[in-house]
C-alpha cells in the first residue's frame, strides 16, 4: 500500500508535466502560425500596394499621352499646314517606332537598365513633344522635334508593358488587362475633357501643352515609385548569362529561334494585321463622319456626338480589358488574339454606314464600331503580351515586346496609311472600308478552310 502511495504522486507529476510539454508545443506551434499569417498579411499587403501604385502609373502614363498625341494633327492644322504636309508629319511616328523600337529594347535587356531606359526616354520624348509648340511656324523644326519624339518614345510603352508583365507572377498575369485598363481610363477621359478644351476659343491648343507636361511629370513619379530597381534587373541579366561572349552567342541563337518560332511569327503577323487594320481606321474613319455630317447639315452636332463616340471607345477598351483575364482561362491567349482578329471586317462595315444616310442606325453602328475597335485593341494586346512574356527567352523580354510593338505601331500602321490611303483615294472611304471589310472575310474564310482540310487529312492519313 505503501508502494501504491508514493506511486501515484508520481505518475500524477508526469502527466502533469506532460500536460505541460503538450501546452508548450501547442503555445509554440500557434506562434509560428500567428508569425507566417502575419509574414502573410505583410505580403499581401505589399503586393497590393504595388498593383494600386502600377494602376495609378497607368493612368497617369496614358492620362499624359491622351492630352496632347490625338490632338496633333488638329494642332498641325491649326499652324496652317496642308493636308499633305500633315500626311507626311504624321507618317513619321510609325517609320521611327519600327526602325527604334526594336533597339530600345534590346539594349534594355543587355544592360539590365531597363528602369533608367523608361524613365530617361518618357521624359525626353515628353520634352521634344512640347517643344513643338514652340515651332509651329517652322515646318523642319517641327519635323526634327517629332522625329526626335517619336525615337525616344518608341522604347516607352513596350518597355512599360514588359516590366510590369515581368513582375507579376504567373498567376497575376491573367489580371494584366485588369491594370491595363486604368490606362484607357486616363486616355478616355484625358481626350474628353481636351477635346472641350480645344474647341474653347477661350483656352486653346497651348494648355493641352500645359496639362500634357504636368501628367508626364506626374507619371514619371510613379515610374520611379513601381518599377524594379537597376540592381534588381542587372541581376536577373546576370543570372540568364555569364559571360559577356556567352550573351552575344545567346542573342544570336536566341533572335533565330524567335524569328524561327511558328507560334511567335504567327503572333507577330496577327499583331501587325491588326495594326495595320486599325491604321486605316484611325486616319479615315473620323474624316468620314465628318463628311456625312456635313452632307447632312449636322455639322454644328459634330463635335458634342464626337465626344460621344469617344466615350464608347473607352468604355469597349475598359470593359475588355477587365474581362480579357477571364476569356484567357477559357479560350487561351492565341484563342483571344484568333477570335480578336476574326472581329476586325465588322468594324469596316460599322464605319462605312449601316444605315440610310445619317439616321440612328448609323450612329449606333459609329458607336458600336468604336467600342469594338477599342475592344479587339484590348484583347489582342494582353494576350500578345502575356503569351510573348512566357514563350520567349527570359532575357529578350522587353526585346520581343518591342519587335512587337513595331509590328503593330511601325509596320502595321505604315502599312496602313498607305494602303488606307490608296484605297480611299480611288474608291471613297466608305466604299474603300466595304472592300477591305469583304476581303478581311474572304482572308479569314480562305484561312478556315486550309485548317480543316489540313486536320481532315491529318485525320484520315495512315497511322
Amino acid at each position: 500500500m505503501g508502494a501504491m502511495a508514493i506511486a501515484e504522486p508520481a505518475v500524477t507529476t508526469a502527466r502533469q508535466t506532460g500536460r505541460a510539454d503538450n501546452t508548450d508545443i501547442l503555445t509554440k506551434h500557434d506562434v509560428h502560425q500567428a508569425k507566417d499569417a502575419r509574414q502573410t498579411g505583410t505580403m499581401q499587403a505589399t503586393e497590393q500596394s504595388s498593383l494600386h501604385k502600377i494602376r495609378l502609373l497607368y493612368f497617369f502614363f496614358r492620362f499624359s499621352t491622351g492630352s496632347l498625341i490625338p490632338f496633333l494633327p488638329l494642332f498641325m492644322s491649326s499652324c496652317g499646314f496642308t493636308h499633305e504636309e500633315i500626311g507626311r508629319l504624321q507618317a513619321i511616328r510609325p517609320i521611327v517606332t519600327m526602325i527604334s523600337g526594336p533597339f530600345w529594347g534590346a539594349l534594355s535587356d543587355r544592360t539590365g537598365k531597363k528602369k533608367l531606359i523608361l524613365i530617361s526616354t518618357f521624359v525626353i520624348s515628353a520634352i521634344c513633344r512640347l517643344s513643338c509648340a514652340f515651332f509651329k511656324d517652322d515646318m523642319q523644326l517641327f519635323a526634327i522635334a517629332l522625329c526626335l519624339t517619336s525615337l525616344f518614345y518608341a522604347a516607352v510603352t513596350a518597355l512599360l508593358d514588359s516590366i510590369v508583365v515581368s513582375s507579376l507572377s504567373s498567376k497575376q498575369r491573367l489580371n494584366f488587362g485588369k491594370l491595363r485598363l486604368w490606362g484607357e481610363l486616363g486616355n478616355g477621359i484625358s481626350s474628353t475633357l481636351m477635346m472641350h478644351v480645344s474647341n474653347n476659343e477661350a483656352y486653346g491648343f497651348e494648355h493641352l501643352f500645359v496639362v500634357h507636361g504636368v501628367s508626364a511629370a506626374v507619371a514619371v513619379v510613379f515610374m520611379s515609385l513601381c518599377t524594379p530597381s537597376n540592381q534588381y534587373n542587372q541581376q536577373k541579366t546576370k543570372a540568364n548569362g555569364t559571360a559577356k561572349n556567352d550573351d552575344i552567342i545567346d542573342w544570336r541563337r536566341n533572335l533565330l529561334d524567335v524569328f524561327t518560332n511558328a507560334e511567335i511569327a504567327s503572333i507577330l503577323g496577327a499583331v501587325a494585321v491588326t495594326g495595320c487594320s486599325v491604321s486605316v481606321l484611325e486616319n479615315f474613319s473620323y474624316i468620314n463622319i465628318k463628311t456625312l455630317y456635313k452632307l447632312h447639315g449636322q455639322e454644328d452636332r459634330l463635335g458634342q456626338e464626337i465626344s460621344l463616340y469617344r466615350m464608347f471607345h473607352t468604355s469597349g477598351g475598359m470593359l475588355t480589358w477587365w474581362w480579357s483575364g477571364s476569356w484567357q482561362k477559357r479560350l487561351g491567349p492565341n484563342g483571344v488574339i484568333f477570335a480578336s482578329v476574326c472581329c476586325v471586317p465588322l468594324i469596316f462595315f460599322l464605319y462605312a454606314g449601316v444605315g440610310d444616310g445619317l439616321d440612328v442606325w448609323t450612329k449606333i453602328g459609329f458607336a458600336a464600331a468604336e467600342a469594338i475597335r477599342s475592344a479587339i485593341f484590348a484583347a489582342m494586346w494582353s494576350s500578345a503580351t502575356i503569351r510573348m512574356n512566357m514563350i520567349c527567352p527570359s532575357h529578350m523580354t522587353a526585346a520581343l515586346q518591342a519587335i512587337m510593338d513595331a509590328s503593330y505601331r511601325g509596320v502595321g500602321s505604315t502599312a496602313g496609311a498607305y494602303f488606307g490611303g490608296a484605297l480611299c483615294k480611288k474608291f471613297g472611304i466608305a466604299n474603300a472600308f466595304k472592300i477591305v471589310g469583304k476581303s478581311f472575310v474572304s482572308l479569314l474564310c480562305m484561312l478556315g478552310a486550309v485548317f480543316l482540310s489540313s486536320r481532315t487529312i491529318g485525320s484520315h492519313a495512315p497511322k
